[in-house]
């Protein structure tokens, strides 16, 4: 219920508002609120064994890579053109060169997703190990226009591997299931 819309083409990105309807007396999203506490309950069960992180990816990357049954889910700022508002460096191409780098060569699981790019195309091919899905989206402008878009996500072979066979991609030797080790790194 919070995004930042309007980022690409020629309208000015900003925090997500939606003027132009209401429900029961009062703008949407903001009634949209009175429903959350219960939905808030399954959230918080849902995170209660959940690690987020806010820190610059490429670190994050580099410190969990190597961590089998890590799952990375990467949602970066969409490489896409801007034309004003919300630039700054991570919609820059070398930025995502950089993001890329890292999680071709991680050992865990990884899943990004992001618009149709021709980067990222050219970098997670299946040859790589890397499969593509699309999936039909919309979003609104800031003007509450809506928009018709494609979500890709990319998986890398481990998560690919793991959704198949149904069990985390990594074996415990007898001294790291005595020691209690989760996720030790390989």
């Amino acid at each position: 219920m919070m995004a930042v819309n309007g980022s690409f083409g020629a309208a000015k990105g900003g925090f997500s508002v939606s003027s132009s309807y209401s429900r029961n007396g009062m703008e949407a999203r903001v009634n949209r609120w009175y429903g959350m506490p219960e939905y808030l309950l399954t959230v918080v069960d849902r995170l209660k064994k959940v690690r987020i992180e806010n820190k610059d990816a490429v670190v994050l990357f580099k410190e969990f890579s190597n961590r089998p049954a890590t799952l990375i889910y990467l949602d970066p700022p969409y490489l896409g053109k801007r034309v004003r508002g919300d630039d700054h460096d991570a919609n820059s191409e070398e930025f995502h060169e950089k993001l890329l780098a890292v999680a071709m060569k991680a050992k865990c699981m990884v899943f990004i997703s992001g618009y149709e790019s021709e980067l990222y195309n050219d970098l997670l091919t299946e040859k790589a190990g890397w499969k593509k899905e699309t999936l039909p989206a919309i979003t609104k402008g800031n003007n509450g226009k809506c928009f018709s878009r494609a979500e890709v996500i990319w998986f890398n072979r481990k998560y690919c591997e793991a959704k198949k066979t149904g069990r985390i991609p990594i074996r415990l030797t007898k001294k790291e299931r005595k020691d209690r080790k989760v996720n030790p790194v390989r």
